[in-house]
């Protein structure tokens, strides 16, 4: 009987660790508690602010507090969208090629949405955070993104392959020498 590790070829098992620390990565985010996580996407808000509105330091403190409030919630839900798009590619580049609607398919998409359940209720743990439906949501929508274009890439690599087979074919060598 074949060992796991000699199933599982060394780029998958490459995606399988990448997932996991894609997981971490988003476990950690996800035990900030409200202040801390505030003050990371609130950084972040803030120089992006400044590039939008070059005026904005100079804006009133009550219209900066109110972009900054207003912004802060679209770039917190790009942030669940994004990382759970990565984490949706590297379970599904994990899962190797394959057409869309396929098991390993199915298999990537739930374990990401499990794992975007799991989080929400992780943070419904952490002081000042919520479990929100709305985010597991926005979390699995990443996933599906994320499977989406590992398919693209799938699909663009087989093409790929294809032409190169072709220019390589020893009937393609034949009519080139003829």
């Amino acid at each position: 009987m074949k060992s796991i590790s000699r199933k599982i070829s060394k780029t998958r098992l490459l995606f399988i660790i990448l997932s996991i620390l894609c997981m971490v990565v988003i476990f950690f985010f996800s035990s900030e508690n409200s202040t801390e996580s505030s003050q990371t996407s609130g950084r972040f808000v803030k120089i992006l602010l400044g590039h939008i509105f070059p005026d904005f330091t100079e804006s009133s403190a009550a219209r900066q507090r109110e972009l900054i409030h207003t912004t802060q919630f679209i770039v917190r839900k790009l942030a669940h969208f994004t990382i759970y798009t990565t984490l949706g590619l590297l379970l599904s580049m994990a899962m190797g090629r394959r057409k869309f609607l396929s098991r390993q398919t199915l298999l990537a998409l739930t374990a990401g949405t499990v794992y975007a359940v799991s989080d929400e209720l992780h943070q419904s743990l952490i002081p000042g955070r919520s479990c929100e439906l709305r985010d597991v949501m926005i979390d699995t929508g990443g996933v599906l993104t994320g499977i989406i274009i590992s398919m693209v890439l799938f699909f663009i690599a087989k093409k790929i392959r294809k032409r190169r087979n072709k220019r390589t074919s020893p009937d393609n060598k034949k009519r080139a020498h003829s």
